[in-house]
């Protein structure tokens, strides 16, 4: 079986789900790959699918007529017959959509997988509305991360006989566990300071503990963009600055150093007010397999990862108080939190191994190539 993966980004630093899930394929099968843009224009090594006075036409033309015009779509028709691809696996439902027409006539199957804010953001679903309609009749088979995530699809029109239920996993033996308890008080948080992980909500409770745990620590890591100033300014109008802490960008490596020595996960996730929501969150995942309870929120695919009192704490978005509280009850007792994630982690290799989901795209894949043949 010959596969092409689709992705909108090569060195995405919050995608190490994708390239993981291409490591692995290319384990399984040969595995080719494109990239840069929703409909993307180039090869796993950086070479234009097209020529280059082609790619220069589609520039000029995609304002007027979109990214589906003669010029895109004959460099991707052309790779992909050139490389005789079985199947397409296309990462996000706006690459997805833009994959339809060369799939369609070189009579290739595409599967796609929706992450999150593809399936939920208002501006981005009004503006691939008609893409989506077609996107969901060509599709054999359409991937979501979550229950919610299904539920809103079919909301869309998406067929549910069509649609599976395969988070992207964790792989777990990246992770080590500390089997003792904590010995400070350490939330972590790791993500994009982006309005639908809520820093903000996440702030205001750790100033709550504050109050009763003065020597507790925030630690942020990722991207100081997005919302990164009004958390610099709520912090210093609070008056916390020695307790909270942005790392920048850290390596998975770093990161993993950092959850092996923290109290507990934090992530206030809540609907944006664009509607942008979670898929099913890498980074709780990941804390999870370190062995770290998780404190979040109920909403979309965490309300699955998280086992409300059993590997975490789960509250009402915008419930900062019954956050706070929770927070505290962790600082309170490092052996309740240690119990919490170890059972997290062994929630996470029990459901969420990564090599198994990928395993099951693969064996979808396969199956679709063999019912063609």
């Amino acid at each position: 079986m010959k596969i092409c993966i689709t992705r909108t980004e090569k060195h995405a630093y919050s995608e190490t789900f994708i390239r993981d899930q291409i490591k692995e394929f290319k384990s399984l099968c040969e595995t080719y790959t494109i990239h840069s843009g929703r409909y993307p224009e180039r090869m796993e090594n950086g070479s234009l699918l097209n020529p280059y006075l082609f790619w220069i036409f589609h520039k000029m033309i995609k304002i007027l007529v979109g990214r589906n015009n003669y010029f895109s779509d004959y460099g991707v028709k052309k790779y992909l017959n050139k490389n005789k691809i079985d199947v397409v696996l296309a990462n996000y439902g706006m690459s997805a959509s833009h994959m339809v027409a060369p799939c369609k006539a070189l009579n290739i199957p595409l599967i796609v997988i929706f992450h999150g804010h593809d399936a939920t953001d208002k501006k981005l679903l009004n503006e691939y509305k008609h893409k989506y309609v077609k996107l969901f009749d060509y599709a054999s088979n359409i991937i979501v991360v979550s229950n919610d995530m299904k539920s809103q699809l079919i909301g869309l029109g998406a067929p549910k006989s069509k649609i599976q239920i395969i988070p992207c996993g964790v792989n777990t033996s990246m992770f080590e566990s500390n089997t003792e308890p904590a010995q400070q008080k350490t939330f972590l948080a790791v993500g994009r300071l982006t309005a639908k992980k809520g820093p903000l909500y996440t702030i205001k409770a750790f100033n709550s503990v504050l109050q009763k745990h003065p020597d507790s620590k925030l630690i942020f890591v990722g991207n100081k963009n997005g919302l990164y100033n009004e958390c610099q300014d709520l912090i210093s109008n609070l008056g916390i600055g020695k307790s909270v802490t942005f790392t920048g960008i850290l390596s998975q490596k770093e990161i993993s150093i950092l959850m092996k020595s923290s109290l507990a996960f934090v992530q206030h996730s809540i609907t944006a007010p664009n509607g942008d929501m979670e898929g099913s969150p890498v980074s709780i995942m990941e804390a999870a397999s370190s062995g770290l309870p998780i404190v979040s929120t109920k909403h979309a695919g965490i309300k699955e990862l998280v086992v409300h009192n059993k590997t975490g704490f789960l509250v009402d978005e915008k419930d900062i108080n019954k956050m706070a509280e929770y927070m505290t009850e962790l600082c309170n007792n490092f052996q309740l939190a240690k119990s919490m994630g170890m059972a997290g982690r062994n929630h996470m290799e029990q459901h969420y191994e990564q090599k198994r989901q990928i395993g099951k795209l693969y064996d979808l894949a396969k199956d679709i190539v063999s019912s063609k043949k």
